[in-house]
Protein backbone atom coordinates (compact mmCIF):
# COMPACT_ATOMS: atom_id res chain seq x y z
CA UNK A 1 0.00 0.00 0.00
CA UNK A 2 1.27 3.53 -0.81
CA UNK A 3 2.14 5.85 2.16
CA UNK A 4 0.21 8.62 1.27
CA UNK A 5 -3.56 8.72 0.09
CA UNK A 6 -3.90 9.79 -3.41
CA UNK A 7 -7.62 11.67 -2.33
CA UNK A 8 -8.85 12.44 1.23
CA UNK A 9 -12.72 13.61 2.28
CA UNK A 10 -12.81 14.60 5.72
CA UNK A 11 -16.41 15.22 7.37
CA UNK A 12 -18.05 15.63 3.89
CA UNK A 13 -21.97 16.91 4.20
CA UNK A 14 -24.63 17.44 2.36
CA UNK A 15 -28.42 18.40 2.47
CA UNK A 16 -31.37 18.84 0.04
CA UNK A 17 -33.85 20.52 1.93
CA UNK A 18 -34.52 18.56 5.16
CA UNK A 19 -33.33 15.74 3.78
CA UNK A 20 -29.45 14.85 4.81
CA UNK A 21 -27.89 13.00 1.88
CA UNK A 22 -24.68 12.63 3.76
CA UNK A 23 -23.44 13.81 7.11
CA UNK A 24 -19.46 13.88 8.49
CA UNK A 25 -18.73 11.13 5.71
CA UNK A 26 -14.75 10.07 5.11
CA UNK A 27 -12.81 8.62 2.49
CA UNK A 28 -9.23 7.89 1.95
CA UNK A 29 -8.70 6.41 -1.45
CA UNK A 30 -4.84 5.32 -2.41
CA UNK A 31 -2.54 5.04 -6.37
CA UNK A 32 -3.01 1.39 -7.15
CA UNK A 33 -5.61 0.06 -4.90
CA UNK A 34 -9.54 -0.84 -5.30
CA UNK A 35 -11.35 0.91 -2.47
CA UNK A 36 -15.45 -0.74 -2.58
CA UNK A 37 -17.65 1.69 -1.22
CA UNK A 38 -20.49 -0.17 0.52
CA UNK A 39 -24.10 0.91 1.93
CA UNK A 40 -27.81 0.82 1.20
CA UNK A 41 -29.95 2.89 -1.31
CA UNK A 42 -30.05 6.37 0.83
CA UNK A 43 -26.79 5.60 2.42
CA UNK A 44 -24.91 8.44 0.76
CA UNK A 45 -22.78 7.01 -1.50
CA UNK A 46 -23.83 8.34 -4.83
CA UNK A 47 -23.78 11.57 -3.43
CA UNK A 48 -20.34 11.20 -2.65
CA UNK A 49 -19.52 9.89 -6.20
CA UNK A 50 -21.11 13.44 -7.58
CA UNK A 51 -19.19 15.70 -4.85
CA UNK A 52 -16.55 13.75 -6.23
CA UNK A 53 -17.08 14.31 -10.04
CA UNK A 54 -17.89 18.14 -9.40
CA UNK A 55 -21.34 17.08 -10.52
CA UNK A 56 -22.63 18.56 -6.49
CA UNK A 57 -21.00 20.77 -4.07
CA UNK A 58 -20.74 19.39 -0.17
CA UNK A 59 -22.34 21.75 2.16
CA UNK A 60 -19.59 21.49 4.59
CA UNK A 61 -16.22 19.41 4.75
CA UNK A 62 -12.99 19.31 2.97
CA UNK A 63 -10.98 17.40 -0.28
CA UNK A 64 -7.44 17.36 -0.89
CA UNK A 65 -5.49 15.75 -3.71
CA UNK A 66 -1.72 14.91 -2.66
CA UNK A 67 -2.01 16.16 0.53
CA UNK A 68 -3.48 19.35 -1.22
CA UNK A 69 -7.00 21.57 -0.56
CA UNK A 70 -8.75 21.46 -3.56
CA UNK A 71 -12.64 22.55 -4.26
CA UNK A 72 -14.52 20.66 -7.00
CA UNK A 73 -16.72 23.19 -8.48
CA UNK A 74 -17.89 21.22 -12.21
CA UNK A 75 -17.05 18.29 -13.77
CA UNK A 76 -14.59 19.98 -15.99
CA UNK A 77 -12.25 20.73 -12.51
CA UNK A 78 -13.18 16.92 -11.97
CA UNK A 79 -11.57 16.01 -14.94
CA UNK A 80 -8.38 18.86 -14.35
CA UNK A 81 -7.76 17.30 -11.13
CA UNK A 82 -7.46 13.43 -12.73
CA UNK A 83 -10.96 12.14 -11.57
CA UNK A 84 -12.89 9.79 -14.25
CA UNK A 85 -16.29 9.10 -13.29
CA UNK A 86 -18.05 5.76 -14.80
CA UNK A 87 -21.81 5.68 -14.39
CA UNK A 88 -24.23 2.78 -13.86
CA UNK A 89 -26.00 2.90 -17.13
CA UNK A 90 -23.45 3.94 -20.24
CA UNK A 91 -23.99 7.41 -21.82
CA UNK A 92 -23.41 6.57 -25.41
CA UNK A 93 -24.69 6.92 -28.94
CA UNK A 94 -25.92 4.21 -30.16
CA UNK A 95 -25.97 5.08 -33.91
CA UNK A 96 -22.41 5.72 -33.71
CA UNK A 97 -19.53 3.94 -33.95
CA UNK A 98 -17.10 2.63 -31.25
CA UNK A 99 -14.17 5.54 -32.43
CA UNK A 100 -17.05 7.70 -32.78
CA UNK A 101 -18.20 8.13 -28.97
CA UNK A 102 -14.77 8.22 -28.07
CA UNK A 103 -14.01 11.00 -29.85
CA UNK A 104 -16.65 13.03 -28.08
CA UNK A 105 -14.39 12.19 -24.72
CA UNK A 106 -11.91 14.43 -25.40
CA UNK A 107 -11.13 17.49 -27.84
CA UNK A 108 -10.68 15.30 -31.36
CA UNK A 109 -7.55 15.20 -33.53
CA UNK A 110 -7.96 17.95 -36.30
CA UNK A 111 -6.43 18.28 -39.70
CA UNK A 112 -4.21 21.25 -40.52
CA UNK A 113 -6.82 23.08 -41.82
CA UNK A 114 -9.47 22.60 -38.61
CA UNK A 115 -11.88 19.31 -40.05
CA UNK A 116 -11.79 16.06 -38.30
CA UNK A 117 -8.95 13.88 -38.61
CA UNK A 118 -11.31 10.90 -39.02
CA UNK A 119 -7.94 8.52 -39.87
CA UNK A 120 -6.19 10.06 -36.26
CA UNK A 121 -9.71 9.27 -34.50
CA UNK A 122 -9.93 5.58 -35.75
CA UNK A 123 -6.15 5.18 -34.40
CA UNK A 124 -6.55 6.89 -30.86
CA UNK A 125 -9.64 4.74 -30.27
CA UNK A 126 -7.62 1.62 -31.18
CA UNK A 127 -4.49 2.86 -29.08
CA UNK A 128 -6.54 3.87 -26.06
CA UNK A 129 -8.50 0.25 -26.08
CA UNK A 130 -4.93 -1.51 -26.67
CA UNK A 131 -3.75 0.21 -23.32
CA UNK A 132 -6.21 -1.39 -21.44
CA UNK A 133 -6.44 -4.95 -23.29
CA UNK A 134 -10.01 -4.42 -25.18
CA UNK A 135 -10.92 -5.54 -28.21
CA UNK A 136 -13.58 -3.80 -29.38
CA UNK A 137 -14.32 -3.13 -33.37
CA UNK A 138 -13.45 0.43 -33.65
CA UNK A 139 -16.14 0.78 -36.57
CA UNK A 140 -18.82 -0.86 -34.93
CA UNK A 141 -22.27 0.71 -34.36
CA UNK A 142 -22.39 1.30 -30.67
CA UNK A 143 -26.26 -0.18 -30.61
CA UNK A 144 -24.53 -3.53 -31.14
CA UNK A 145 -22.46 -3.87 -28.79
CA UNK A 146 -23.47 -6.38 -25.65
CA UNK A 147 -23.76 -4.82 -22.41
CA UNK A 148 -20.13 -5.48 -21.10
CA UNK A 149 -18.53 -4.12 -24.45
CA UNK A 150 -20.56 -0.63 -23.71
CA UNK A 151 -19.50 -0.42 -20.12
CA UNK A 152 -15.76 -1.22 -21.32
CA UNK A 153 -16.41 1.34 -24.20
CA UNK A 154 -17.39 3.77 -21.29
CA UNK A 155 -14.42 2.83 -18.91
CA UNK A 156 -12.00 3.44 -21.64
CA UNK A 157 -13.81 6.74 -23.01
CA UNK A 158 -13.26 8.01 -19.49
CA UNK A 159 -9.85 7.54 -18.94
CA UNK A 160 -7.24 9.86 -20.37
CA UNK A 161 -3.37 10.01 -19.58
CA UNK A 162 -3.98 11.86 -16.82
CA UNK A 163 -6.11 10.58 -14.87
CA UNK A 164 -5.21 9.48 -11.16
CA UNK A 165 -8.89 8.25 -9.64
CA UNK A 166 -11.81 5.95 -11.29
CA UNK A 167 -14.84 6.05 -9.96
CA UNK A 168 -16.83 2.86 -10.88
CA UNK A 169 -20.46 3.43 -9.86
CA UNK A 170 -22.19 -0.35 -10.36
CA UNK A 171 -20.29 -1.37 -13.42
CA UNK A 172 -21.34 -4.43 -13.72
CA UNK A 173 -25.30 -4.01 -12.78
CA UNK A 174 -25.94 -5.71 -16.06
CA UNK A 175 -23.26 -8.19 -16.83
CA UNK A 176 -22.85 -11.79 -16.91
CA UNK A 177 -20.50 -14.01 -15.01
CA UNK A 178 -18.26 -13.94 -17.85
CA UNK A 179 -18.55 -10.34 -18.56
CA UNK A 180 -17.83 -9.80 -14.84
CA UNK A 181 -14.67 -11.21 -15.15
CA UNK A 182 -13.30 -9.38 -18.60
CA UNK A 183 -14.06 -6.55 -16.60
CA UNK A 184 -12.17 -7.33 -13.39
CA UNK A 185 -9.53 -8.17 -15.92
CA UNK A 186 -9.28 -4.83 -16.93
CA UNK A 187 -9.77 -3.11 -13.59
CA UNK A 188 -6.04 -5.35 -12.06
CA UNK A 189 -4.65 -4.07 -15.62
CA UNK A 190 -5.21 -0.55 -14.08
CA UNK A 191 -4.33 -1.13 -10.69
CA UNK A 192 -0.84 -2.10 -12.37
CA UNK A 193 -0.66 1.13 -13.97
CA UNK A 194 -1.44 2.99 -10.59
CA UNK A 195 -4.71 4.25 -10.83
CA UNK A 196 -7.02 4.64 -8.01
CA UNK A 197 -10.34 2.60 -8.21
CA UNK A 198 -13.61 4.06 -5.94
CA UNK A 199 -16.04 0.83 -6.71
CA UNK A 200 -19.60 1.22 -6.03
CA UNK A 201 -20.98 -2.13 -5.93
CA UNK A 202 -23.96 -4.31 -4.29
CA UNK A 203 -22.72 -7.85 -5.13
CA UNK A 204 -20.05 -8.46 -2.36
CA UNK A 205 -18.91 -11.36 -4.08
CA UNK A 206 -17.06 -9.11 -6.61
CA UNK A 207 -16.86 -6.48 -4.36
CA UNK A 208 -14.43 -9.29 -2.05
CA UNK A 209 -12.43 -10.66 -5.54
CA UNK A 210 -11.55 -7.06 -6.27
CA UNK A 211 -11.23 -4.61 -3.42
CA UNK A 212 -8.34 -3.95 -1.69
CA UNK A 213 -10.17 -1.33 0.67
CA UNK A 214 -13.35 -1.44 2.37
CA UNK A 215 -15.92 1.58 3.34
CA UNK A 216 -19.17 1.20 4.94
CA UNK A 217 -22.15 4.22 4.65
CA UNK A 218 -25.21 4.16 6.28
CA UNK A 219 -28.21 6.90 6.91
CA UNK A 220 -25.28 8.90 5.26
CA UNK A 221 -22.29 8.47 7.77
CA UNK A 222 -19.12 6.42 7.42
CA UNK A 223 -19.80 3.07 9.73
CA UNK A 224 -16.27 1.59 9.09
CA UNK A 225 -13.13 1.87 6.88
CA UNK A 226 -10.06 -0.57 6.58
CA UNK A 227 -8.50 -3.15 4.64
CA UNK A 228 -10.57 -5.80 2.66
CA UNK A 229 -8.79 -8.46 4.94
CA UNK A 230 -11.08 -7.10 7.78
CA UNK A 231 -13.64 -7.54 6.25
CA UNK A 232 -16.42 -10.56 5.13
CA UNK A 233 -19.45 -10.79 3.33
CA UNK A 234 -21.45 -11.24 6.23
CA UNK A 235 -20.23 -8.58 8.52
CA UNK A 236 -20.43 -5.88 5.81
CA UNK A 237 -23.77 -6.65 5.49
CA UNK A 238 -24.01 -6.33 9.38
CA UNK A 239 -21.99 -2.75 9.11
CA UNK A 240 -24.58 -1.73 6.15
CA UNK A 241 -28.25 -2.90 7.25
CA UNK A 242 -27.47 -4.04 11.47
CA UNK A 243 -28.29 -7.82 10.77
CA UNK A 244 -26.32 -11.12 9.24
CA UNK A 245 -26.30 -12.26 5.78
CA UNK A 246 -28.38 -15.36 6.70
CA UNK A 247 -30.89 -12.90 7.69
CA UNK A 248 -31.38 -11.16 4.62
CA UNK A 249 -33.78 -13.55 2.69
CA UNK A 250 -35.41 -16.05 5.59
CA UNK A 251 -37.87 -18.95 3.76
CA UNK A 252 -40.94 -18.36 5.46
CA UNK A 253 -43.30 -21.59 5.10
CA UNK A 254 -46.36 -21.65 3.47
CA UNK A 255 -48.96 -24.77 2.70
CA UNK A 256 -49.49 -24.86 -1.02
CA UNK A 257 -52.29 -25.50 -2.39
CA UNK A 258 -53.65 -27.05 -6.20
CA UNK A 259 -51.48 -25.84 -9.19
CA UNK A 260 -52.50 -23.06 -10.77
CA UNK A 261 -50.75 -22.04 -13.62
CA UNK A 262 -49.27 -24.88 -15.88
CA UNK A 263 -47.04 -24.37 -19.38
CA UNK A 264 -47.42 -27.44 -21.97
CA UNK A 265 -44.38 -28.06 -24.51
CA UNK A 266 -44.50 -23.94 -25.00
CA UNK A 267 -42.13 -23.14 -27.92
CA UNK A 268 -40.39 -20.19 -29.69
CA UNK A 269 -38.19 -20.78 -32.26
CA UNK A 270 -34.48 -19.66 -31.48
CA UNK A 271 -35.65 -18.74 -27.67
CA UNK A 272 -37.00 -21.82 -26.31
CA UNK A 273 -38.15 -25.19 -26.63
CA UNK A 274 -40.46 -28.15 -24.80
CA UNK A 275 -40.86 -25.53 -22.09
CA UNK A 276 -43.42 -27.47 -19.22
CA UNK A 277 -43.79 -26.50 -15.26
CA UNK A 278 -46.38 -25.90 -12.66
CA UNK A 279 -46.70 -23.96 -10.11
CA UNK A 280 -49.09 -23.94 -7.39
CA UNK A 281 -50.99 -21.65 -5.20
CA UNK A 282 -48.64 -20.26 -2.27
CA UNK A 283 -45.93 -22.18 -4.23
CA UNK A 284 -42.49 -19.68 -5.75
CA UNK A 285 -41.20 -21.46 -8.67
CA UNK A 286 -37.49 -19.92 -9.24
CA UNK A 287 -36.20 -20.25 -13.34
CA UNK A 288 -32.91 -20.66 -12.97
CA UNK A 289 -29.93 -19.64 -15.64
CA UNK A 290 -27.55 -17.52 -17.35
CA UNK A 291 -27.74 -14.53 -19.17
CA UNK A 292 -29.44 -15.40 -22.33
CA UNK A 293 -31.20 -18.85 -21.07
CA UNK A 294 -34.35 -18.00 -22.35
CA UNK A 295 -35.86 -17.17 -18.99
CA UNK A 296 -37.28 -13.66 -19.60
CA UNK A 297 -38.60 -14.62 -23.20
CA UNK A 298 -40.73 -17.81 -21.55
CA UNK A 299 -41.99 -15.11 -19.13
CA UNK A 300 -43.01 -12.66 -21.78
CA UNK A 301 -44.19 -15.33 -23.41
CA UNK A 302 -46.70 -16.09 -20.87
CA UNK A 303 -47.38 -12.75 -20.20
CA UNK A 304 -48.67 -12.38 -24.00
CA UNK A 305 -45.29 -9.82 -24.96
CA UNK A 306 -44.14 -11.84 -27.17
CA UNK A 307 -46.02 -14.77 -29.20
CA UNK A 308 -45.38 -17.94 -28.63
CA UNK A 309 -45.12 -20.71 -31.79
CA UNK A 310 -46.87 -23.42 -30.03
CA UNK A 311 -47.50 -24.97 -26.87
CA UNK A 312 -50.27 -24.83 -24.22
CA UNK A 313 -51.18 -22.66 -21.41
CA UNK A 314 -53.37 -23.78 -18.59
CA UNK A 315 -54.89 -21.75 -15.47
CA UNK A 316 -56.90 -23.88 -13.02
CA UNK A 317 -57.15 -26.40 -15.18
CA UNK A 318 -58.54 -24.97 -17.68
CA UNK A 319 -56.51 -24.04 -21.68
CA UNK A 320 -56.46 -20.18 -22.62
CA UNK A 321 -55.42 -18.20 -25.05
CA UNK A 322 -52.97 -15.52 -24.07
CA UNK A 323 -52.45 -13.29 -27.18
CA UNK A 324 -51.39 -10.16 -25.68
CA UNK A 325 -51.23 -8.38 -22.21
CA UNK A 326 -54.16 -7.33 -21.89
CA UNK A 327 -55.54 -10.80 -22.29
CA UNK A 328 -52.87 -11.96 -19.43
CA UNK A 329 -54.37 -9.12 -16.84
CA UNK A 330 -58.13 -10.59 -17.58
CA UNK A 331 -56.48 -13.76 -16.86
CA UNK A 332 -55.17 -12.19 -13.01
CA UNK A 333 -51.25 -12.50 -14.29
CA UNK A 334 -49.14 -9.68 -13.32
CA UNK A 335 -45.40 -9.26 -14.90
CA UNK A 336 -42.91 -7.23 -12.83
CA UNK A 337 -40.24 -6.88 -15.85
CA UNK A 338 -36.41 -6.71 -15.62
CA UNK A 339 -35.63 -3.27 -16.76
CA UNK A 340 -38.02 -1.16 -14.17
CA UNK A 341 -36.73 1.75 -15.72
CA UNK A 342 -37.68 1.54 -19.32
CA UNK A 343 -40.16 -1.14 -18.99
CA UNK A 344 -41.92 -0.70 -15.18
CA UNK A 345 -42.10 2.66 -14.31
CA UNK A 346 -42.56 6.26 -15.82
CA UNK A 347 -39.63 8.14 -14.06
CA UNK A 348 -40.72 11.63 -14.75
CA UNK A 349 -44.37 10.88 -13.47
CA UNK A 350 -45.21 10.58 -9.96
CA UNK A 351 -45.67 7.71 -7.40
CA UNK A 352 -49.68 8.10 -7.90
CA UNK A 353 -49.59 8.51 -11.55
CA UNK A 354 -47.44 5.33 -11.87
CA UNK A 355 -49.14 3.07 -9.53
CA UNK A 356 -52.86 3.64 -10.84
CA UNK A 357 -51.20 2.92 -14.64
CA UNK A 358 -52.55 -0.70 -14.10
CA UNK A 359 -55.58 -0.25 -13.05
CA UNK A 360 -57.18 3.07 -14.49
CA UNK A 361 -60.65 1.75 -15.92
CA UNK A 362 -61.02 1.14 -12.52
CA UNK A 363 -60.32 4.40 -11.04
CA UNK A 364 -62.29 6.20 -13.94
CA UNK A 365 -66.20 7.59 -14.49
CA UNK A 366 -66.83 9.08 -17.98
CA UNK A 367 -63.63 9.21 -18.44
CA UNK A 368 -62.06 11.36 -15.93
CA UNK A 369 -59.70 9.93 -12.87
CA UNK A 370 -61.99 9.85 -9.70
CA UNK A 371 -58.99 11.84 -7.76
CA UNK A 372 -60.03 10.66 -4.04
CA UNK A 373 -60.18 7.12 -5.54
CA UNK A 374 -56.93 7.69 -6.89
CA UNK A 375 -55.06 9.23 -3.83
CA UNK A 376 -56.46 6.20 -1.88
CA UNK A 377 -54.88 3.83 -3.89
CA UNK A 378 -51.53 5.08 -3.65
CA UNK A 379 -51.76 5.66 -0.12
CA UNK A 380 -52.42 2.09 0.42
CA UNK A 381 -49.60 0.92 -1.58
CA UNK A 382 -47.49 3.17 0.03
CA UNK A 383 -47.73 2.37 3.66
CA UNK A 384 -48.52 -1.42 2.68
CA UNK A 385 -44.78 -1.81 0.76
CA UNK A 386 -43.38 0.76 2.93
CA UNK A 387 -42.10 3.13 0.33
CA UNK A 388 -39.71 5.56 1.40
CA UNK A 389 -41.18 9.09 -0.04
CA UNK A 390 -42.34 12.21 0.92
CA UNK A 391 -45.21 11.56 -0.60
CA UNK A 392 -47.72 10.40 -3.82
CA UNK A 393 -46.78 13.45 -5.27
CA UNK A 394 -42.87 12.94 -5.57
CA UNK A 395 -41.55 11.98 -9.13
CA UNK A 396 -40.20 8.11 -9.48
CA UNK A 397 -37.03 9.40 -10.84
CA UNK A 398 -36.33 10.95 -7.20
CA UNK A 399 -36.61 7.32 -5.20
CA UNK A 400 -33.90 4.84 -4.56
CA UNK A 401 -33.52 1.75 -6.41
CA UNK A 402 -35.45 -0.55 -4.18
CA UNK A 403 -38.26 2.11 -3.38
CA UNK A 404 -38.66 2.60 -7.26
CA UNK A 405 -39.07 -1.30 -7.31
CA UNK A 406 -41.98 -1.64 -4.93
CA UNK A 407 -43.99 1.30 -6.86
CA UNK A 408 -43.47 -1.32 -9.57
CA UNK A 409 -44.39 -4.03 -7.82
CA UNK A 410 -47.64 -2.09 -5.77
CA UNK A 411 -48.80 -1.25 -9.54
CA UNK A 412 -49.48 -5.09 -10.32
CA UNK A 413 -50.57 -5.38 -6.55
CA UNK A 414 -52.79 -3.49 -7.79
CA UNK A 415 -54.42 -5.57 -10.14
CA UNK A 416 -54.93 -8.33 -7.44
CA UNK A 417 -53.02 -10.89 -9.55
CA UNK A 418 -53.44 -14.82 -8.64
CA UNK A 419 -50.01 -15.20 -10.75
CA UNK A 420 -47.21 -13.05 -9.91
CA UNK A 421 -43.85 -13.15 -12.41
CA UNK A 422 -41.01 -11.32 -11.19
CA UNK A 423 -38.01 -10.60 -13.87
CA UNK A 424 -34.99 -9.94 -11.71
CA UNK A 425 -36.83 -7.85 -9.45
CA UNK A 426 -34.39 -6.86 -6.82
CA UNK A 427 -31.77 -5.54 -10.10
CA UNK A 428 -29.49 -3.02 -8.58
CA UNK A 429 -31.01 -2.37 -5.41
CA UNK A 430 -28.97 -2.76 -1.79
CA UNK A 431 -29.54 -5.82 0.34
CA UNK A 432 -31.13 -4.21 2.69
CA UNK A 433 -34.05 -2.92 0.18
CA UNK A 434 -33.59 -6.78 -1.68
CA UNK A 435 -34.94 -8.18 1.94
CA UNK A 436 -37.84 -5.47 1.67
CA UNK A 437 -38.97 -6.80 -1.37
CA UNK A 438 -38.57 -10.67 -0.95
CA UNK A 439 -40.42 -9.77 2.45
CA UNK A 440 -43.14 -8.57 0.20
CA UNK A 441 -43.13 -11.46 -2.53
CA UNK A 442 -43.56 -14.12 0.56
CA UNK A 443 -45.99 -12.59 1.83
CA UNK A 444 -48.02 -12.67 -1.48
CA UNK A 445 -47.14 -16.30 -1.58
CA UNK A 446 -48.55 -16.24 1.86
CA UNK A 447 -51.76 -15.03 0.34
CA UNK A 448 -51.85 -18.10 -1.80
CA UNK A 449 -50.54 -16.27 -5.15
CA UNK A 450 -48.12 -18.37 -7.69
CA UNK A 451 -45.34 -17.13 -8.13
CA UNK A 452 -42.78 -17.62 -10.78
CA UNK A 453 -38.95 -15.91 -9.61
CA UNK A 454 -36.24 -15.21 -12.43
CA UNK A 455 -33.17 -13.85 -10.70
CA UNK A 456 -29.54 -13.46 -12.04
CA UNK A 457 -27.90 -13.84 -8.14
CA UNK A 458 -28.26 -17.50 -7.34
CA UNK A 459 -27.96 -16.76 -3.50
CA UNK A 460 -31.58 -15.01 -3.64
CA UNK A 461 -33.31 -17.74 -5.75
CA UNK A 462 -31.99 -20.86 -3.87
CA UNK A 463 -33.08 -18.80 -0.48
CA UNK A 464 -36.74 -18.34 -1.76
CA UNK A 465 -37.58 -20.81 -3.76
CA UNK A 466 -39.54 -23.62 -3.47
CA UNK A 467 -38.41 -25.15 -6.02
CA UNK A 468 -36.04 -24.67 -9.23
CA UNK A 469 -35.57 -24.99 -12.56
CA UNK A 470 -32.55 -24.85 -14.54
CA UNK A 471 -32.45 -23.54 -18.28
CA UNK A 472 -29.71 -23.45 -20.76
CA UNK A 473 -29.71 -21.82 -24.21
CA UNK A 474 -33.76 -22.28 -23.91
CA UNK A 475 -33.36 -25.68 -23.23
CA UNK A 476 -34.82 -27.17 -19.66
CA UNK A 477 -32.44 -28.75 -18.12
CA UNK A 478 -33.33 -29.78 -14.47
CA UNK A 479 -35.81 -29.25 -11.44
CA UNK A 480 -34.44 -29.24 -7.61
CA UNK A 481 -37.30 -29.85 -5.08
CA UNK A 482 -35.58 -30.71 -2.31
CA UNK A 483 -34.66 -27.42 -0.31
CA UNK A 484 -31.84 -27.11 0.69
CA UNK A 485 -30.25 -26.39 -3.08
CA UNK A 486 -26.99 -27.40 -3.28
CA UNK A 487 -26.10 -24.11 -4.97
CA UNK A 488 -22.58 -25.82 -6.85
CA UNK A 489 -24.89 -28.56 -8.56
CA UNK A 490 -27.55 -26.07 -9.66
CA UNK A 491 -25.12 -23.74 -11.12
CA UNK A 492 -23.50 -26.97 -12.60
CA UNK A 493 -26.95 -27.61 -14.53
CA UNK A 494 -27.14 -24.08 -15.64
CA UNK A 495 -24.13 -23.96 -17.17
CA UNK A 496 -25.07 -27.32 -19.08
CA UNK A 497 -22.71 -29.63 -17.31
CA UNK A 498 -25.49 -31.63 -16.15
CA UNK A 499 -27.67 -33.21 -19.42
CA UNK A 500 -30.75 -35.06 -17.28
CA UNK A 501 -33.94 -33.88 -16.94
CA UNK A 502 -35.81 -34.71 -13.45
Amino acid sequence: MHAEPLITCSGLSKRYGGVVAIKHADIELFPGEVHALLGENGAGKSTLVNILSGVVQPDTGSISVNGEPVVITNPRVSRALGISTVHQHPVVFPDLTVAENMMFAEDPPRTPVRTLDWKAVQQHAVQKMQRLGVEIDPQELVQNLSSADQQLLEIVKALSDDTSLLILDEPTAALSKHEVAHLMGVIGRLKERGVAILFVGHRLDEVFELADRVTVNRDGRTIISGPASDFTPETAVRHMVGRELGSVFPKQDVELGPVHLEVRELRKRGQYDGVSFQVRKGEILGLAGLVGAGRTEISRGIFGLDPVDSGEILIAGEPVRITSPGAAMKRRIAYVPEDRTREGAILDQSIAFNLSLAVLNTLTSLGLVRTKDDRDLSREYISRLQIRTSGPAQLISALSGGNQQKVVLGKWLATDPEILILDDPTKGVDVGAKAEVYKIVASMAQQGMAIILISNELEELLAVSDRVITFYRGTQRREFTERPFDPETVLASMTGQVHDVA
